[in-house]
């Protein structure tokens, strides 16, 4: 029997509230009316709770995620029922944020919530694809073939994800060492020569005299120096949180060189891939493309694919209403064309992933080759300044004593 909290009133117009038992609404509301008392407002104190505990849910990671939706695959395909499987999940699930979002969609689905729906209570964790691909095998039957495509997109994503994070991790410690590195240099060791060479009667030469003013500034005023540049990274941040600032950086980032190549094709293979995963489980073209749009991850992407459903509509065919948008390779729309007319435009879109998927790693694999180099000439280029800079006034007293 359930706690609800209810507020009522009478045929006096007086208000009433408070917590009473009963096995659903409808008895809640028989009881009252016996009290003379007519509800205007219920809930069941544990489904408010869970509702507190699913908006603060975190958004679950993808593997865990991958891993959950193969393992609940494979115990619906051995015949369990979903909500043993549930039930099954959420003993053994190790991570603390999917295990406690799969404890509440097993109490709500043995309540006779629909599995979608209380997936979708729980706030941001489960993804928007996730939740309307359940919803998509529920309807269908094929619940389990839903989510093997499911594990199959989520490790694809989560090993996508991984190369660009593993590609970017050695320019950023190289980043990181120049900047230390070139600190130390005018904080601690241009002073110590600099004092040596004047106490010594030599002269500095103008380009040591800018670096050693540079440096007294730094030590002076760091403050000023900090609070500029955590001024700055807010305003960035700002800026880019913005509709407008927003739109413009996914544009530029698409639009530079080498890095925007790579770019268009993870954004090729993750449109491919999602959209022939919609589609091969029953969802309307539209809906697919929708939901595809808010996947790719790109303000620019997402209001030219807004713009492709609105053709669609009025009856432009896919691959046309792709082709206007200019923003994807010349092979995804020609495969698209090949499978509106084949019939088999979900096979087309799997093999056309397939093919942007290794069409990023390589992308990948280049924009990291040229990121290497570039990011050791910058710091050979700023580290030997500031040391030509240092030994220039001792080469000049040393000629100057011989």
């Amino acid at each position: 029997m359930a706690q609800y909290t209810y507020t009522a009133v009478d045929l006096a117009g007086k208000k009433y509230s408070g917590v009473l038992e009963a096995n659903n609404k409808a008895q809640l509301i028989q009881k009252l009316r016996e009290k003379g008392q007519f509800i205007t407002d219920a809930e069941d104190k544990v489904d408010t709770a869970a509702r507190d505990l699913a908006s603060r849910a975190k958004k679950i990671k993808l593997k865990p995620l991958a891993v959950f939706c193969r393992q609940f695959a494979t115990l619906i395909n051995s015949g369990i029922t979903a909500v043993k499987a549930l039930d099954f999940l959420y003993q053994q699930t190790t991570d603390k944020n999917l295990r406690g979002c799969v404890g509440r969609v097993y109490e709500q689905v043995q309540k006779g919530e629909s599995m979608s729906e209380a997936f979708r209570k729980q706030g941001q964790a489960f993804p928007e694809l996730f939740i309307n691909m359940v919803m998509t095998g529920e309807s269908a039957g094929n619940l389990d073939q839903v989510l093997l495509r499911m594990a199959d997109h989520y490790e694809k994503e989560n090993k996508l994800r991984n190369k660009v994070k593993s590609a970017m991790i050695y320019p950023i410690v190289l980043a990181s060492l120049t900047i230390v590195v070139v600190i130390v240099m005018l904080v601690f060791v241009l002073p110590t020569f600099t004092g040596i060479i004047v106490s010594g009667g030599g002269e500095l030469p103008l380009i040591t005299r800018i670096l050693v003013g540079f440096s007294e500034f730094l030590q002076k005023y760091w403050w000023l120096v900090g609070g500029i540049i955590i001024g700055l990274v807010i305003a960035w941040r700002g800026f880019k949180r913005s509709e407008k600032g927003h739109l413009w950086w996914d544009s530029f980032k698409l639009k530079m060189p080498v890095v925007g190549k790579s770019l268009r094709m993870i954004v090729a293979a993750r449109f491919a891939r999602t959209l022939s995963t919609l589609i091969s489980s029953g969802l309307q073209m539209l809906t697919s493309i929708e939901i595809t749009a808010r996947i790719v991850d790109n303000q620019l992407i997402y209001n030219k694919l807004m713009t492709v459903t609105e053709d669609i509509r009025k009856g432009s065919q896919l691959s046309v209403a792709i082709r206007k948008t200019e923003q994807f390779p010349a092979m995804i729309y020609n495969m698209i064309s090949v499978g509106e007319e084949s019939g088999l435009l979900d096979d087309i879109l799997t093999k056309t992933a397939a093919f942007f998927d290794e069409e990023s790693d390589a992308a990948i694999g280049r924009l990291v080759g040229l990121l290497e180099p570039l990011m050791i000439i910058i710091m050979a280029v700023v580290i030997g300044f500031i040391v030509i800079a240092m030994y220039l006034p001792m080469f000049q007293m040393y000629s100057f004593i011989a």
